[in-house]
């Protein structure tokens, strides 16, 4: 299991056997991968936490499984990486030349072995505290189902900073001996295409987002590599994306996976073998994973993988993890008889565009500050998962220099796709703004 915070992973492949590969096709063997983990991990001894602030990918996983290996937990730094490492006590930090840089920091609880930032849909990202334990346990629950040791060459495109690439994808390939094709230095999906096709690649999981555009591009000429499977997860998986990818690459297993960053990450998991799939269920809970629905209609998750908490915010661990380990994930649903879990949306007006978590009331919130009343709603879409459309009490002449102030304000992922000018907003007999009236506006004007 490992010393302290360690994640040690089980290397059970022959040394001769290819560990990964990078996008330009350079590999890294099992035996030279078990060297270069030792190597960092001499160097490691007694550090505590590790950050690492490493953008190429090979890098990245050897630096991780030393830090690791020398006891430590790890804390992904790919952006604002001297701040980050303050907040959560780095106590070394590794660079791309995978030199290590001291650095002064109080310990975390023992038992972390990895710490991740949330998106965060306003104010600083949280810092989660992942278990050792639970990060090995939902490697061995998601082995229970993907299946990695049939098509062991996965082709990893998201950033290793995530937990869905970090634990998902990289930790499980490497437990059953496979090969990771790292091609997150790649940033088109022509490109993507081109190398999983030239690298063999015969597993891809990514955000439906990114599916979409991929399955787009095979569609328009694009290399087609011979999946054994693809998995989404990270968002809603709609019809239009499961068509695309179907016909993508017609050989293709598809399978839609429910989790969160504090659930380290995986919950739930479906494979379009089961008719459930087709009605936009997410799957059955996991092995040694609980899943059940509280009276309000949230998701509520136990098991080892729980997160142990928010790093220096007990308020907020409070308000999503009980004292006897439930995770109030924040997400409404529902579970049928035969244990199959449906998402319905967010509890917390939050919704996922393009992988980054926003919320509806924040932006509501800026566009108030130039217009006499706002309200904003999400819309489903096949590219960025959700889109965002604003309606407001003002008239057509106030929008140009609204959309100006919210380009000024406010990040790609939230600002409005459409902004709808209203004499009044639609309210419920309370005074409440009616956002059923507005969704099926919204709706209509497509």
């Amino acid at each position: 299991m490992g010393r302290g915070g360690a994640v040690v992973l089980t290397l059970a492949a022959p040394d001769s056997a290819i560990a990964l590969v990078r996008s330009d096709g350079s590999e890294l063997t099992y035996g030279e991968l078990r060297a270069e983990r030792t190597m960092v991990a001499s160097k490691l001894r007694g550090a505590g936490t590790v950050g690492i602030a490493i953008h190429d990918p090979a890098r990245f996983v050897v630096a991780a499984l030393g830090a690791w290996e020398a006891g430590a937990a790890v804390v992904p730094l790919l952006h604002q990486a001297d701040e980050l490492a303050s907040r959560t006590r780095v106590r070394a930090l590794i660079d791309e030349q995978l030199d290590v840089h001291e650095r002064s920091g109080a310990p975390l609880d023992p038992r972390v072995g990895l710490v991740l930032f949330t998106s965060g849909s306003s104010g600083p990202p949280k810092a989660v505290l992942l278990s050792r334990e639970g990060i090995l346990a939902n490697v061995e629950a998601i082995l229970s189902y993907l299946p990695v040791k049939t098509f062991p060459r996965t082709a990893i495109v998201l950033p290793l900073g995530y937990s869905y690439a970090l634990v998902g994808q990289v930790l499980t390939t490497l437990k059953a001996g496979g090969t990771l094709l790292l091609l997150g230095d790649l940033h088109y999906p022509p490109l993507q295409l081109e190398a999983m096709a030239r690298l063999d690649a015969d597993g891809l999981s990514s955000v439906s987002t990114s599916l979409t555009l991929l399955a787009r591009a095979a569609g328009e000429g694009g290399a087609k590599p011979r999946l054994g499977y693809v998995a989404s997860a990270g968002g809603p998986l709609l019809p239009a994306t499961v068509a695309a990818v179907r016909a993508a690459f017609p050989g293709a297993r598809l399978f839609n996976q429910y989790g969160l960053t504090e659930a380290s990450p995986r919950v739930a998991a479906i494979s379009d073998a089961e008719p459930e799939f087709e009605r936009g269920s997410v799957g059955r809970a996991l092995p040694g994973v609980n899943v059940s629905i509280d009276r309000e209609g949230e998701i509520v998750v136990r098991g080892p993988s729980v997160m142990l908490g928010y790093l220096d915010d007990p308020a907020g661990t409070a308000r999503v993890l009980s004292s006897d380990g439930a995770l109030r994930t924040g997400d409404a649903g529902r579970i049928d008889a035969n244990g199959y879990l449906y998402v319905d949306g967010r509890n917390d007006g939050v919704v996922k565009c393009g992988g980054e978590r926003v919320s509806v009331d924040d932006v509501a919130g800026e566009i108030k500050a130039w217009v006499a009343d706002a309200a904003v709603i999400a819309v489903a879409d096949e590219i960025l998962g959700a889109r965002l459309v604003a309606f407001v009490e003002a008239g057509e002449s106030a929008l140009p220099r609204l959309r100006k102030a919210l380009r000024e304000k406010l990040s790609p992922a939230k600002r409005p796709t459409r902004i709808v000018a209203l004499d009044s907003l639609p309210r419920r007999p309370s005074g409440k703004i009616d956002l059923a009236a507005l969704k099926a506006l919204a709706e209509s004007k497509r």
